[in-house]
């Protein structure tokens, strides 16, 4: 049988039929419309919880914790544990790891106060808790050049903060004779942070929502962060001083509750106010990995090193949502192989009630394989149309869900704009699947189609 005359078969077998191949074709749009649904429901699920809320391509490591009796405490300064460059090192080594990036936690305490230019107000805290990190772990904020130790470039020597510019304050260490003015130290604070501020904290208290505007207003929110004493006590050593901080963006890199500034600054602040060891050694590193799967190798490296993961959530909801994912694409599944039921019930009446002129095609000449040709062809036609037509029937629900979530639903952190993601493949994989499960219905029809005996057409004596 020519292509030619393939088309034809078809296109009068389309008109004839159309009623019970809609019909057929009706379970397969259902299934997919429910299968696209659901996975682009599921890929945003991904798309904002493994990526904004629970970043899955990076893993964060630290020393295991170790109890510590109380009246240890009172026998000396206490050194928490520490991530050492030998450690730094080895994970380099591990397959799939793009990149190494040590943390230096505040071991000193301070407080902050300030955004004023803001707020309308002065707001602060009576613990200010932070870490220290290398530049490169924010690349990406705006203007990432920004996030640089002031001191690489320091100013003119000065005694107090009155013999420096407006903006500048006097980086002046504790018993040091004299300092140099500084420019305020720049600070990154984390989207979720900033996210809990604008959705609780701000209506909790009558201020303005912030997110938009630590980013864009160019002179950013200015602090003033006091060294060595907070609530909770005095530093062992140094000197209580003021120093300025000015945030400079918001980044998915920064610690979740506090600040986040260059390692380089926060180094000299931990030898100033917890002595040289706490300068030096780590006190944890966040791994890189391309492809994600590669953080489960290094969680086992980080156990033989004795460190642990800080965070396990992102695990812990990659899980959760694949489980929840596979659940509604077996649920789809289903529909669409009731589908293909469907389409083999209706096809199975279509060779019964033709199965006259089918023996006639064959005495003519048409082969089995001619047969088969025509039912998978037809069931083809079948399950693209159920498939174009699920998959936008799919796209204006998700549309509908969008519209109806931005409508009823409160602002909440990490809102998405949509809660539904549609890459390309997601539709070729659905139009794919469609007609998968056609050509599953159709091919007990096609066998029987293709062993009709020619001889039946020629009629049998009585």
């Amino acid at each position: 049988m020519t292509l030619r005359a393939l088309m034809v078969l078809l296109g009068r077998d389309l008109a004839r039929t159309r009623g019970p191949l809609v019909t057929a074709g009706f379970g397969i749009a259902v299934g997919v419309a429910a299968l696209v649904f659901f996975l682009a429901l599921g890929l945003g699920a991904q798309r904002v919880l493994l990526g904004d809320v629970f970043p899955i391509d990076q893993v964060e490591l630290e020393p295991q914790k170790t109890s510590v009796g109380v009246l240890s405490l009172f026998g000396g300064e206490y050194q928490a544990p520490g991530v050492g460059p030998e450690a730094l090192a080895e994970l380099r080594q591990v397959p799939g790891v793009a990149a190494v990036y040590p943390k230096l936690r505040f071991r000193f305490p301070s407080s902050a106060r300030g955004g004023a230019e803001i707020f309308g107000k002065e707001i602060g805290t009576h613990e200010m808790l932070g870490d220290g990190i290398d530049a490169a772990l924010v690349s990406d904020l705006e203007d990432s050049a920004r996030f640089v130790d002031p001191l690489t470039t320091p100013g003119k020597s000065c005694l107090t903060d009155a013999d420096c510019a407006a903006k500048d304050y006097c980086e002046r260490p504790s018993d040091a004779p004299s300092g140099q003015c500084s420019a305020p130290v720049p600070a990154v604070i984390s989207r979720y942070l900033v996210e809990v501020f604008d959705h609780a904290v701000a209506p909790a208290h009558g201020l303005p929502p912030v997110a938009g505007t630590l980013v864009r207003q160019a002179k950013g929110v200015e602090f003033r962060m006091t060294l060595g004493t907070s609530l909770l006590g005095v530093a062992p050593r140094g000197k209580v001083r003021t120093v300025k901080i000015q945030v400079v963006g918001v980044s998915d890199r920064a610690v979740d509750l506090g600040v986040t500034l260059p390692i380089e600054v926060v180094r000299r602040w931990n030898d100033e106010y917890a002595g040289e060891e706490a300068s030096r050694r780590y006190s944890s590193v966040v791994v890189r990995t391309d492809p994600p799967s590669a953080t489960s190798r290094v969680i086992e490296r980080g156990a033989a090193l004795g460190l642990v993961p800080t965070d396990t959530r992102a695990r812990d909801v990659s899980v959760l949502v694949s489980g929840v994912l596979a659940l509604l694409v077996l649920v789809s599944s289903v529909i669409l192989l009731v589908g293909a039921l469907n389409i083999s019930h209706t096809f199975r009446m279509l060779v019964s009630e033709r199965s006259g002129e089918i023996a006639l095609y064959r005495a003519l000449g048409a082969s089995a394989r001619d047969m088969r040709r025509w039912l998978f062809s037809l069931a083809t036609v079948v399950g693209l149309v159920g498939g174009l037509v699920g998959a936008g029937v799919a796209r204006l629900c998700a549309l509908l869900a969008d519209w109806r979530a931005a409508v009823d639903l409160p602002a909440f952190p990490f809102k998405p704009d949509s809660f539904f993601d549609f890459p390309p493949w997601l539709f070729l994989l659905a139009t794919g699947f469609a007609i998968a499960f056609a050509w599953l219905g159709a091919l007990g029809p096609a066998l029987r189609a293709a062993r009709t005996d020619p001889a039946s057409a020629l009629g049998r004596p009585v």
